[in-house]
């Protein structure tokens, strides 16, 4: 939203001698006074945004402002007659231990008690002893008798040359990637639960070595972007500690993998290079002008935002309003109708009317309506580019999704303080985030890739197989 322009300060009007000077005194108040008003009206409004009429996050509303959600006569919890979920039984191969537990074997009455079935009963605890594996690998040095050359034994292939192996690396880089914890409760938690103490140097090492060791699969996975059916675009701030720039964390999503970026810039050559110059298949994205590049009936722009948009406008006073509730109306009745799977020529209807709608609100006598409207009729072709294409989503939702566990990252851990910081970040979440998508394990996956980095093993891919 712009502001608009202050009325400019000048001196106080010399005291009109002739009437026309009374006139031109009357018209430069005026003016001001219009200026003024419209400015106040721009302050109320920016007063009023949370969630639902504008991009703050939700976390970002006042206690209260809230809509309050419809009031129902039914209880927390599971409805009484719905279908309970239990834990499936192991088989008896899989238990450690089973344990006989006999009724008595004579009844008050006196007389023998028989046995009947058993009633399978499993406990499921933490071994007595959970703790770290270590190996110790001893290098030998050795000299030629004849020429006196010196010789060095070398680690085994995948031996690490730090102190810490490819599987604790994976939990490493899983602990700080989808359970969001910090360098020091890793350390803590690794300190605890296996017994073993590394100082937080050695945890950010690991977590660098994590991100060295993904670099390869998820530049493949960054690849297949430029190719990709449908791609889901969006970027969010991040902090780096004793930058003076801020940086960004930019999502490239398909519908089993995400791709992040940490970058210093949130211009259209970095949106370029991530989706490429001329994308194969239809980008959906906010209305943000790094992605004009993109040709009209290749872009779909999210229809989540508008009706924030439009949520705005409708509270606008005099016919800016009414544009705003009918826009807002139009919108919602795109989404009923997307549910059930509305033809194009039922859109086709819509579209004009939405359309119309524009068009009443470039004449609306507000300028920023005027100005929002005339933006849209712009880029009219991409409101609709899901109309054409059916495997289109009319919202950026998926990438707004995608970013939101990395906010969750920046608001537990603070800022990355380093390159290292960044890459582990971007990458550990690439992994985690396809991983989850695919139905995959992250830290069996993390564990193949720690191993081909290291030389044992092939570079398992982000892409889903088949």
């Amino acid at each position: 939203m712009n502001q608009p322009s202050s009325p400019e300060s000048e001196d106080p009007p010399a005291k009109p001698q002739t009437l026309a000077q009374c006139h031109e005194v009357i018209d430069t108040l005026g003016q001001q006074l219009a200026q003024l008003r419209e400015q106040v009206a721009w302050l109320q409004e920016r007063v009023k945004l949370d969630s639902r009429n504008s991009s703050k996050p939700p976390s970002s509303d006042v206690a209260g402002t809230s809509r309050p959600r419809r009031s129902s006569e039914r209880k927390r919890g599971g409805q009484p007659g719905h279908k309970g979920t239990y834990r499936t039984l192991l088989d008896e191969v899989e238990v450690d231990a089973v344990h006989e537990c006999p009724p008595p074997e004579v009844c008050e009455c006196g007389g023998p008690i028989e046995p009947g079935r058993a009633l399978r009963h499993q406990v499921t605890d933490l071994a007595q002893a959970v703790r770290a594996e270590v190996q110790e690998y001893r290098l030998y040095r050795g000299v030629c008798g004849h020429c006196r050359k010196t010789h060095e034994s070398r680690l085994p292939a995948g031996v690490p040359r730090g102190q810490i192996g490819p599987r604790a690396l994976a939990l490493i880089g899983a602990l700080g990637t989808r359970y969001h914890l910090t360098q020091d409760k890793i350390r803590t938690l690794l300190g605890e639960v296996l017994g073993v103490r590394f100082s937080l140097g050695a945890i950010s090492q690991a977590q660098g070595l994590v991100a060295q060791a993904l670099q390869a699969p998820v530049q493949q996975a960054a690849a297949s972007c430029h190719g990709a059916a449908v791609l889901h675009m969006d970027e969010t701030s991040w902090r780096q500690a004793g930058s003076g720039t801020r940086h960004w964390v930019w999502a490239t999503v398909q519908p089993q993998v995400v791709v992040y970026q940490v970058l210093p810039s949130r211009a259209r050559y970095v949106a370029q290079a991530l989706a490429g110059e001329r994308p194969a298949g239809v980008l959906v994205t906010d209305r943000y002008a790094v992605y004009d590049w993109v040709a009209p009936e290749r872009r779909q722009v999210c229809w989540a935002h508008l009706l924030r948009d439009f949520e705005r406008i409708a509270g606008r006073a005099g016919a800016a309003g009414c544009v705003g509730r009918r826009l807002l109306g139009l919108g919602r009745v795109l989404f009923r109708w997307r549910a059930r799977d509305a033809g194009p020529a039922e859109f086709a209807r819509l579209q004009a009317r939405v359309h119309q709608a524009l068009e009443r609100g470039t004449r609306s006598g507000c300028r920023r309506t005027a100005q929002t409207c005339a933006n849209l009729l712009a880029q009219e072709v991409s409101l609709w580019t899901f109309v054409r294409h059916p495997g289109v989503e009319p919202t950026n939702n998926a990438a707004e999704q995608a970013l939101r566990t990395v906010v969750l990252k920046r608001k537990i851990s603070g800022p990355t303080r380093s390159m290292r910081g960044q890459q582990f970040v971007a990458r550990g979440f690439s992994a985690m985030e396809s991983c989850r998508r695919q139905g995959r394990d992250l830290r069996d996956w993390m564990e193949q890739a720690l191993r081909a980095w290291l030389g044992s093993g092939p570079v398992p891919s982000l892409l889903p197989s088949g």
